[in-house]
Protein backbone atom coordinates (compact mmCIF):
# COMPACT_ATOMS: atom_id res chain seq x y z
CA UNK A 1 0.00 0.00 0.00
CA UNK A 2 2.86 2.14 0.92
CA UNK A 3 4.44 1.68 -2.26
CA UNK A 4 1.69 3.47 -4.39
CA UNK A 5 1.98 6.42 -2.55
CA UNK A 6 5.45 6.90 -3.72
CA UNK A 7 4.23 5.99 -7.22
CA UNK A 8 2.28 9.16 -7.55
CA UNK A 9 3.34 12.36 -9.46
CA UNK A 10 3.53 15.73 -7.37
CA UNK A 11 1.52 17.95 -7.89
CA UNK A 12 2.67 21.40 -9.43
CA UNK A 13 0.53 24.21 -9.03
CA UNK A 14 0.75 26.68 -12.05
CA UNK A 15 -0.08 30.53 -11.87
CA UNK A 16 -3.07 32.00 -13.93
CA UNK A 17 -2.16 32.84 -17.28
CA UNK A 18 -3.57 36.51 -16.72
CA UNK A 19 -2.13 36.62 -13.42
CA UNK A 20 -3.89 36.73 -10.00
CA UNK A 21 -7.27 37.60 -9.35
CA UNK A 22 -7.68 38.81 -6.06
CA UNK A 23 -10.68 38.67 -3.71
CA UNK A 24 -12.58 42.26 -3.74
CA UNK A 25 -12.65 41.97 0.03
CA UNK A 26 -13.78 45.71 0.45
CA UNK A 27 -16.86 44.75 -1.73
CA UNK A 28 -15.92 47.59 -4.11
CA UNK A 29 -17.37 45.83 -6.83
CA UNK A 30 -20.35 44.08 -5.29
CA UNK A 31 -23.33 46.55 -6.82
CA UNK A 32 -21.64 45.37 -10.09
CA UNK A 33 -20.96 41.75 -9.75
CA UNK A 34 -24.49 41.09 -8.51
CA UNK A 35 -26.37 42.76 -11.38
CA UNK A 36 -24.13 40.33 -14.06
CA UNK A 37 -25.13 37.41 -11.73
CA UNK A 38 -28.50 38.17 -11.94
CA UNK A 39 -28.29 39.23 -15.42
CA UNK A 40 -26.77 35.53 -16.30
CA UNK A 41 -29.73 34.13 -13.97
CA UNK A 42 -32.30 35.96 -15.96
CA UNK A 43 -31.42 34.74 -19.33
CA UNK A 44 -30.63 30.92 -17.99
CA UNK A 45 -26.70 31.60 -18.08
CA UNK A 46 -26.47 33.29 -21.68
CA UNK A 47 -23.03 35.02 -21.15
CA UNK A 48 -23.84 36.93 -24.83
CA UNK A 49 -26.99 38.64 -23.16
CA UNK A 50 -25.00 40.21 -20.27
CA UNK A 51 -22.21 41.38 -21.59
CA UNK A 52 -22.48 45.15 -20.58
CA UNK A 53 -23.08 43.95 -17.13
CA UNK A 54 -19.61 41.99 -17.59
CA UNK A 55 -18.21 44.88 -19.05
CA UNK A 56 -19.32 47.18 -16.09
CA UNK A 57 -18.02 44.56 -13.35
CA UNK A 58 -14.39 44.16 -14.99
CA UNK A 59 -14.46 48.03 -15.51
CA UNK A 60 -14.71 48.63 -11.40
CA UNK A 61 -12.81 45.34 -11.00
CA UNK A 62 -9.34 47.40 -13.32
CA UNK A 63 -10.55 50.96 -11.81
CA UNK A 64 -10.41 49.52 -8.03
CA UNK A 65 -6.70 48.30 -9.19
CA UNK A 66 -8.08 44.25 -8.40
CA UNK A 67 -7.09 43.48 -11.82
CA UNK A 68 -4.45 44.82 -14.22
CA UNK A 69 -5.93 46.97 -17.16
CA UNK A 70 -5.87 45.27 -20.35
CA UNK A 71 -7.94 46.08 -23.35
CA UNK A 72 -11.25 45.29 -24.31
CA UNK A 73 -10.84 43.37 -27.21
CA UNK A 74 -8.00 40.79 -24.94
CA UNK A 75 -10.84 40.37 -23.11
CA UNK A 76 -13.38 39.59 -26.10
CA UNK A 77 -15.12 42.84 -25.80
CA UNK A 78 -15.38 45.35 -29.11
CA UNK A 79 -12.17 47.63 -29.20
CA UNK A 80 -15.12 49.98 -30.03
CA UNK A 81 -17.15 49.41 -27.20
CA UNK A 82 -17.18 51.34 -23.54
CA UNK A 83 -18.82 49.89 -20.07
CA UNK A 84 -21.80 52.05 -19.64
CA UNK A 85 -20.43 53.67 -16.64
CA UNK A 86 -17.72 55.13 -19.46
CA UNK A 87 -20.48 56.11 -22.26
CA UNK A 88 -22.90 58.29 -19.85
CA UNK A 89 -19.93 60.21 -18.99
CA UNK A 90 -18.42 60.90 -22.28
CA UNK A 91 -21.63 61.85 -23.76
CA UNK A 92 -22.47 64.12 -19.89
CA UNK A 93 -19.34 65.96 -21.54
Amino acid sequence: MTSQIYNQKKFVPTPPEKGSFPLDHEGLCKKQFLLYASCLRRNAQDTSQCREDAQNYLACRMDNNLMERTEWSKLGFHSDSKPAKEEKQDSSN
